[in-house]
């Protein structure tokens, strides 16, 4: 399944279906979330057990629709001791067997796909297709995962040694207990992601879920053992906004955690970085991105600005800020835009909390005031987590837009007067995570591809698009490593080397 947006534009709606009850031990249609989460109390799961302390209520944390419990130092402690031990065993499991348990694990949630939905659906107010989305992207990437680990991408090597008679031996092991630390906006695809190649090259892996999606995240954690994996294998935990510096701070300094891999902002992900780097550990940071569609004279103007406006209404990571359009042709461009704009009203696009709607409003009224003509759809509902499609023209540097991750439905244009002053915006950005150009000359293209200073350029398609086949990353602010395929497994895997003479 390829993560790419076609080009359509989700209206995203709120849902209210209940939480599931139960776990089954097999691969049936069971419901996958366990008891420990009815009446919407998402617990802890810890060595493959519940942890829902109903004596200590202190650090329960309020959600949309019932409340999760947050973790202690001791349940964090519990945690590592349980990835530990069971890192133990779980390293020395052939590959033909891991691969087994994740194809098992690609069953069970195609099995459970209708119940993931529905709590993707209400616990972040996305619509049919973004769920969708989410699961299908995720049984690949599981898919993938598995078939590469017997297709030799992971074997060591025998380079050259000089003494007569003697080998050189290259092998690469497991690293121990990573700590993989997920978002929400995605929550299924990036809560797996930050799990599936660490465990299938054999560590034991920590999940740290989102305060904003603790039911899918504790449903993610659910699936592995009714797939068959081993106690301990993955441990999930959440905690307490306020309790962010004291929970992941003691996880990062703990010596049996050898590896942390984070998805969300760039603050945060500094602040990761440099605990880290305190503990001498490393990290794989995917952040966030200022990502700019180039729009050059002879593209199909059409297709880029349809593309352009899909990539705008996501709140993703590769979602599109920015379009650095051809003076030549901005007014035919901006015309197409202001005409998908119109189809869109009655839409508009949920942000998880009022905080996010105001970061977002600021944005828009700071480039309103300094020149911008700003064009939102209209009829549209309003609350305080939603906010209309919304363009604006004319953005230059003295706008904080110019310079800042919008993360809401907000595409900002510039008229430049040329490819090479478009690149040489992207280039300046702080970000470098994601990239789009439109034109007919694909060789032209592919030469400006390679001088952009981003992980990923799509030719003639939108800023959002992924697949497990390929790396994925960025540069700059937006952070360092891959995820995805053989590059994604080589992030969780240290090498060593062993010379054998005669």
């Amino acid at each position: 399944m390829i993560l790419s947006f076609r080009y359509r534009i989700p209206d995203f709606v709120s849902s209210t279906e209940a939480l599931s009850e139960t776990m089954a031990d097999s691969t049936t249609d069971q419901p996958v979330l366990r008891n420990g989460s009815q009446g919407n109390r998402v617990p802890l799961l810890i060595n493959d057990a519940p942890v829902l302390r109903e004596d200590d209520t202190s650090r329960h944390q309020s959600f949309e629709g019932g409340y999760f419990q947050g973790a202690a130092i001791s349940d964090c402690a519990d945690a590592v001791a349980s990835c530990s031990k069971a890192f133990v065993t779980w390293s020395t499991t052939s590959p033909t067997h891991r691969r087994g348990l994740l194809l098992r694990l690609a069953q069970v949630l195609k099995n459970h796909q209708d119940e993931v939905q529905n709590i993707m659906k209400s616990e972040i107010h996305c619509d049919d297709l973004w769920a969708s989305i989410g699961v299908t992207t995720s049984i690949d990437l599981i898919e993938q995962t598995a078939y590469l680990l017997t297709a030799g991408s992971m074997s060591g090597t025998i380079p050259h040694t000089q003494p007569k008679g003697s080998y050189g031996l290259v092998f690469t092991r497991p690293l121990g207990v990573v700590l993989g630390i997920a978002p929400w906006n995605s929550p299924l695809f990036l809560a797996l992601r930050a799990v599936i190649a660490p465990l299938a090259v054999g560590n034991t892996v920590i999940l740290k879920g989102s305060e904003l999606s603790p039911r899918i995240h504790y449903f993610v954690a659910g699936l592995f053992a009714k797939a068959g994996f081993p106690p301990g294998v993955i441990n999930f935990i959440l905690h307490r906004p306020e309790d962010a510096p004291e929970v992941v701070g003691y996880l990062i300094r703990d010596p049996a955690v050898r590896k942390v891999n984070f998805t969300g902002s760039t603050p945060v992900g500094r602040s990761i970085a440099e605990q880290a780097g305190r503990a001498l550990k490393p990290v794989l940071l995917e952040l966030g991105g200022k990502n700019c569609c180039i729009v050059l004279k002879d593209a199909d103007i059409g297709r880029a600005a349809e593309a352009a406006l899909a990539g705008a209404t996501l709140n993703i990571c590769m979602s599109t800020d920015l379009v650095l359009v051809e003076k030549d042709i901005a007014d035919e461009f901006r015309a197409e835009l202001t005409k998908l704009l119109q189809s869109k009203n009655g839409s508009s696009y949920r942000l998880v909390g009022p905080k996010s709607q105001s970061r977002v409003q600021a944005l828009v009224s700071d480039a309103e005031a300094k020149g911008s003509s700003v064009k939102s759809s209209i009829g549209h509902q309003t609350d305080s987590t939603l906010i209309p499609v919304t363009i604006l023209d004319s953005i230059n540097s003295s706008m904080d837009f110019l310079r800042t991750e919008s993360f809401g439905p907000c595409l900002g244009i510039v008229a430049v007067s040329d490819g090479d002053e478009a690149v040489k915006i992207v280039n300046d950005s702080d970000y470098g995570l994601s990239g789009a150009i439109w034109t007919r000359n694909q060789y032209a293209a592919l030469e400006m591809a390679r001088r952009l200073q981003v992980g990923a350029v799509h030719i003639n398609s939108s800023t959002v698009h992924d697949e497990a086949t390929l790396p994925h990353g960025g540069t700059k602010q937006s952070g360092f490593g891959r995820f995805g395929a053989e590059w994604g497994l080589k992030e969780f895997v240290e090498t060593q080397t062993v010379i054998m003479h005669a």
